[in-house]
């Protein structure tokens, strides 16, 4: 598979006219990509594309192509006309859209737990593409559905965001777990120090720990009378371990060398965030 490596290889697709007139900001595939990686996979790509059938087949083909082990698709799968992620994801498997019977009694619980009647319309929530199969979506109506096509696995999620969170949690983050053999644990350092002193500091911590991974978010002051002064700097910091717990520990043990160093530089560290 391309990528090797032991990886395991994750694209997203986030479907909406919304996201590509600028209406909304694609939050869903931002949670995603942190959640992925927590759980020790790799995100390869993310795309965005409007409601067309075309563009959804088209991406789905693309990413195929690419041999990934899991594509997720966010969006579409609602009861209205331009919920188009099922036909997108038909046409690029050369599949058939049809009503899944196991589709429709989710569709009917979720109806009489919330007083509804299952409209025609509502009922259009029951279509999935041939071979694959519906899972339940414990916040919202519409059942997310699974297919397997050759290596890669596809999961289409619903696009409201505490549905596709549940869904995630509850259908994707399990297969991911399942087939990696790491966590990443990550931090947000806010810190505090005289601002030449920064770069040494840095390259000194990326030698002592090669596994981690550091990303300043520095901009450095125009004036060179400013390099002599304190300044508040954010960096993030990420580790992978075979376990959560174990990145943890590391995590643990960096930032209190970072705490040490800082302190001998007349430093520290102001907060440290998740």
């Amino acid at each position: 598979m391309e990528g090797g490596g032991g990886r395991y290889w994750v694209e997203i697709i986030a479907t909406g006219d919304e996201i590509m007139l600028g209406r909304i900001v694609d939050t869903n595939s931002s949670w995603m990509a942190r959640r992925i990686a927590e759980l020790g996979a790799q995100l390869r790509r993310i795309t965005c594309i409007g409601d067309d059938v075309e563009e959804i087949s088209r991406a789905v083909r693309e990413s195929l192509a690419r041999g990934n082990n899991l594509l997720l698709l966010t969006g579409g799968l609602g009861p209205s006309e331009d919920d188009l992620t099922v036909e997108g994801l038909a046409r690029a498997l050369g599949r058939s859209v049809e009503t899944s019977e196991e589709a429709r009694a989710m569709l009917l619980r979720k109806c009489e737990e919330l007083g509804l009647e299952l409209t025609p319309r509502r009922e259009r929530m029951a279509r999935i593409v041939e071979g694959g199969i519906p899972l339940p979506n414990r916040i919202g109506m519409a059942p997310i559905i699974k297919v397997e096509e050759r290596e890669t696995t596809i999961i289409a999620l619903p696009g409201v965001p505490e549905e596709m969170k549940t869904s995630f949690e509850d259908h994707v983050a399990p297969i991911i777990s399942a087939r990696t053999h790491k966590s990443l644990v990550a931090r947000s350092i806010h810190l505090r120090m005289v601002w030449k002193d920064f770069f040494p500091l840095l390259e000194l911590l990326r030698e002592h720990h090669p596994e981690a991974y550091f990303k300043p978010a520095a901009t450095p002051p125009l004036g060179m009378d400013e390099r002599g002064k304190e300044r508040e700097i954010k960096m993030d910091i990420a580790v992978e371990a075979a376990s959560k717990e174990a990145g943890e520990a590391l995590m643990e043990e960096l930032l209190r060398e970072l705490d040490e160093r800082l302190r001998g530089l007349g430093g520290r560290i102001l907060r440290v965030a998740s």
